[in-house]
């Protein structure tokens, strides 16, 4: 089974690449893949910069087609996880910039894997996260449609919107609950202030203290 971390990001409101963000002596893309590396057996990396991720030893996957947004990158690792040895079926995709994923909630989603189904997503605080979540090579077709179409126009679909077109399980809330009860593995880092309430949680400390080092682009 595959999890694929999508790092193909602009970093619009922060200066930095996300996934190179390092708090506490660790990137967080390396702290994601430390922990994914329990439960799945194949990792991944969605980028269109493969030289800031060559040093982990992964397979890096770049977009096949140059429509912006996250949707891109799972389509092109589908595409390429069919050609894998054995011909992955469905993958599970998260982003690189969410520090405190719950592996546990993504195990609990694969054994509520069913067939007929494109994607499986938790829900919380009422809405599904589409980027802690299980796609399906099966919505294939459907995600190439969205994308061709964004090329011509804004017409190209946000994740949450193709949930409503694609055949879509949802993980309950109240589920997602007994396992992750605080949500934090939907939490991720956007910006300046996204970063402090993170370091925050992992290191109890004050919004205006820095024990964190966010790494200068080309490092």
């Amino acid at each position: 089974m595959f999890a694929v971390v999508l790092a193909g990001g602009e970093n619009r409101r922060l200066p930095v690449t996300k996934g190179l963000i390092d708090i506490g002596g660790r990137r967080l893309i390396e702290t994601i893949l430390d922990r994914l590396g329990t439960h799945f057996d194949g990792l991944a990396i969605s980028t269109n910069e493969p030289e800031k991720y060559f040093y982990l030893g992964v397979p890096l996957i770049g977009d096949v087609y140059p429509v912006r947004g996250p949707m891109t990158g799972i389509f092109s690792a589908l595409s390429w996880l069919k050609n894998v040895e054995g011909g992955a079926k469905d993958a599970f995709f998260v982003a690189c910039d969410m520090p405190f994923i719950n592996v546990e909630l993504a195990a609990r989603l694969y054994v509520e894997r069913a067939p007929g189904w494109d994607v499986l997503a938790p829900v919380w605080q009422g809405r599904p996260e589409p980027l802690f979540s299980f796609y399906s090579t099966g919505c294939l077709p459907l995600m190439e449609n969205s994308l061709l179409a964004g090329q011509s126009g804004p017409t190209k679909l946000s994740l949450r919107q193709f949930l409503g077109t694609a055949s879509t399980r949802f993980l309950e809330e109240k589920v997602v609950k007994e396992i992750d009860p605080l949500g934090r593995s939907f939490i991720n880092i956007n910006t300046e202030d996204d970063l402090k309430r993170a370091l925050k949680i992992v290191f109890s400390v004050s919004p205006g203290e820095k024990p964190a080092r966010v790494q200068p682009e080309g490092f």
